[in-house]
């Protein structure tokens, strides 16, 4: 979901959430879950062509979020988080003199067990500059994960 913040009439703000309609982000759903289960309705809604791809947007105004923006973008982190997260857990396991192949079988289901393991706030080192990254540790990857396929 994209999320945009527009300025509106004096000292206020839009808030417009565009989500593709064709191939849908992984926090789309509980977004608008959590918008449903706090009662907020869009004062605009459409359907159409946004960068090429079929979408919906919702507007809301940002006095009318108010809070709620915190609790969206905490959504929105955590699914970034467990991409970054994923991504590496895959990248650790190719990469290596010893890389670990997972069976195509059971693959997905290994991915999310080492995810239990590995998605956690250890997973993270903050930057000199203030970022984070994802630091994991290669070795102990590939371990688990030879332990979970030889199971």
């Amino acid at each position: 979901m994209i999320i945009k913040v527009e300025p509106a009439d004096f000292f206020m703000y839009s808030v417009v959430m565009i989500s593709n309609l064709e191939t849908p982000d992984p926090e789309d759903r509980e977004i608008h879950d959590y918008l449903e289960s706090q009662e907020l309705e869009p004062r605009y809604q459409s359907e159409g062509d946004f960068e090429g791809r079929h979408s919906e947007s919702i507007q809301f105004g940002g006095c009318y979020l108010g809070r709620h923006l915190g609790e969206i973008n905490q959504i929105q982190q955590r699914y970034v988080e467990e991409e970054l997260v994923e991504y590496e857990i895959n990248r650790h396991l190719g990469e290596s003199d010893n890389p670990v192949d997972l069976p195509d079988d059971q693959r997905e289901d290994a991915i999310a067990e080492l995810m239990k393991s590995f998605n956690n706030e250890g997973a993270f080192k903050e930057m000199d500059d203030g970022k984070f990254s994802v630091a994991l540790d290669g070795e102990a990857v590939r371990e688990a994960a030879r332990t979970l396929i030889a199971k």
